[in-house]
């Protein structure tokens, strides 16, 4: 267990670097599951295991699987863009702004290895966990803002491209034990390791957002690493019934010392507890449909759940001394600093696995988790616009013999648009301005196994 566990952090370090400029989820910044074979399921795979990345979503599947090693890559392309209108705020100065986010297609690696020692089951998982991406070669916030407003205000500035990228990937050792013949129960180590940067934020250095300015944009690549917990139970009720119970802690992660002025608790970002229940019924000898309910906790994490700037605290800044004089204890990198508003999320994960022959199996799902973003904060959310919900997937295996396997699963993420107008007073004079944001996504699937 030891070996593994070093070779497993080396493994982390590469797919990390390979992920890190490259990142972006669907469950809220989640990943929609784990694994060509749960992906192709809608992600379902809390009472059905597949595989050795199953530790990834409950670790006692890793006793129902066998020995085996998985190795995959998700070529991931999400489409998303922002839009603001400050024609009612500016007057002829405002203008209505709409960019579409480059860098489309990412590339995202996971894998694992399972062995089996009489009950126990001892491996690893690793997997690109999820994150946000955002490139704007359209500074929106400078063409809506700054061009209208410089002319009379003065401190607006010509900030460039602008954009976010956060990318985690986690490491799964993994022990599971299976306590009689229909029961197993599992626990697995959970090594966190996350890259983030931002760039493009200098009109909000500029009007006084940040509690510490010199550490908000345009300072590259930051890392953090930090660790968790994932246990889970899976028991078989009957021969055509399974259920699955699993439960993560949040991932406290090391905070981001170069953007200790963008997040709130000066810098931290960890990672969200959530918990999962699942079924898996066996309809015929060929057919199993599986179907899972995730909770994810957003609200434990302070940089993600706090509420950006409401109409009246934006709309502040442009009065003497900025948000610092009216509310000081907003400012971005603060404990109670401006976020991004994000909401606990519920997602539904529906799948079904047919077995044609022994060489072919194919798989359809269907994903559901209303978007974790209200739409009173969708300005902040320009950076981060997860808001997809609807997922369709399918997938399949081709098993060439006994001992391989062939993988693919693709998803589509149907496009999601929210938008909100604020609305206030400045100078006495009623003002609004407007903010939609928007994606729609594609995802395919490849993974090799080897069954020993």
């Amino acid at each position: 267990m030891k070996r593994i566990v070093k070779q497993s952090a080396a493994a982390l370090a590469v797919a990390a670097a390979i992920a890190a400029p490259a990142a972006y989820a669907t469950n809220g910044y989640f990943m929609l599951g784990y694994g060509a074979k749960a992906r192709g399921m809608g992600g379902a795979g809390v009472a059905f295991p597949q595989d050795a990345v199953a530790a990834a979503t409950n670790p006692a599947g890793m006793s129902w699987v066998g020995n085996r090693a998985d190795v995959g890559l998700e070529l991931f392309s999400p489409r998303r863009y922002g839009e603001l209108d400050t024609r009612k705020l500016l007057g002829p100065a405002g203008a209505d702004v709409k960019v579409d986010s480059t860098s489309n297609i990412f590339a995202v690696p996971n894998g694992g290895y399972v062995k089996q020692m009489g009950n126990i089951a001892v491996g690893v998982s690793l997997v690109g966990a999820g994150g946000m991406n955002t490139r704007y070669d359209q500074n929106i916030f400078d063409e809506a803002l700054a061009k209208g407003a410089g002319a009379s205000v003065g401190q607006f500035q010509n900030t460039g491209t602008l954009g976010v990228n956060l990318a985690q990937a986690l490491i799964l050792p993994t022990v599971s034990f299976k306590f009689n013949q229909d029961n197993s129960i599992g626990a697995s180590l959970i090594v966190g390791y996350q890259q983030f940067r931002a760039y493009g934020l200098g009109d909000f250095q500029a009007f006084h957002f940040s509690s510490d300015p010199a550490y908000l944009t345009n300072n590259g690549n930051d890392s953090a690493w930090g660790w968790g917990l994932r246990v889970g139970w899976m028991g078989k009720v009957t021969n055509r019934l399974s259920l699955g119970a699993t439960a993560a802690t949040k991932v406290y992660m090391q905070k981001f010392s170069k953007y200790k002025g963008l997040f709130a608790q000066q810098g931290a970002f960890d990672i969200p507890a959530n918990f999962a229940v699942g079924m898996a019924f066996k309809a015929d000898p060929k057919t199993t449909v599986a179907f899972d309910v995730e909770r994810i906790l957003y609200s434990g994490v302070k940089s993600i759940s706090n509420a950006g700037p409401s109409s009246k605290e934006f709309l502040s800044a442009f009065g003497p001394g900025g948000v610092p004089a009216a509310y000081p204890n907003r400012l971005l990198g603060k404990d109670g600093g401006f976020g991004f508003g994000w909401q606990d999320q519920t997602v539904y994960k529906l799948g079904v696995n047919y077995v044609y022959n022994d060489q072919w199996t194919f798989r359809g799902g269907f994903n559901y988790g209303k978007s974790p973003i209200p739409n009173d904060q969708t300005f902040f959310n320009i950076l981060a616009p997860g808001v997809v919900q609807a997922h369709l997937t399918f997938g399949f295996t081709y098993s060439p013999s006994k001992n391989h396997e062939l993988t693919v699963a693709y998803m589509h993420a149907f496009q999601h648009d929210q938008t909100h107008t604020y609305t206030g007073t400045f100078g006495g004079h009623p003002v609004s301005y407007t903010t939609k944001i928007g994606m729609h996504q594609d995802a395919l699937d490849v993974s090799y196994a080897w069954k020993f």
